[in-house]
């Protein structure tokens, strides 16, 4: 039943809620079929996942409330060479979370915060999906450009 952990093996961030009402943020290990669907209702009465810290837990299905798939953008949707023309909406203050009005001490603050943040880095030695290192990536160059269009 259990199996020693694959590093290889395919897997997708979930929300997981328990009847204590606790929510959990793991990743799941997911079946030959890569459907979420199919790693809660096979015959197995635990759940494969890892946490955020990488460290590998059995989940009793029958102590799972709900399962939410923690959908990330695709990385094509974060526009990575465009420079942010090309997206609609893309808001360099709002990336940044300082107001239109803010200093440059201030946006330079807020820079190196979401910059730490965000850094690769940051999560290199963690096990997690190829979804979330993506994003990551994507949200870095995302900060980097609002800092550099803030900054012009």
């Amino acid at each position: 039943m259990f199996q020693s952990r694959d590093d290889k093996a395919n897997r997708t961030l979930a929300l997981v809620t328990l009847d204590d009402d606790s929510t959990l943020t793991v990743s799941v290990r997911m079946p030959l079929s890569n459907r979420l669907g199919d790693a809660l209702n096979n015959a197995d009465q635990f759940l494969d996942a890892l946490t955020v810290g990488g460290q590998q837990i059995y989940i009793s299905k029958s102590s799972i409330r709900s399962v939410r798939s923690a959908a990330l953008p695709k990385t094509d949707q974060l526009d990575l060479d465009g420079r942010g023309q090309l997206m609609p909406g893309f808001d360099p203050y709002a990336v940044l979370k300082v107001q239109k009005g803010a200093s440059a001490d201030e946006i330079k603050q807020a820079y190196h915060k979401m910059a730490r943040l965000y850094h690769p880095d940051r999560i290199a030695s963690y096990e997690l999906p190829e979804e979330v290192k993506d994003y990551v990536r994507a949200m870095l160059v995302r900060i980097n450009l609002a800092f550099e269009q803030i900054s012009q």
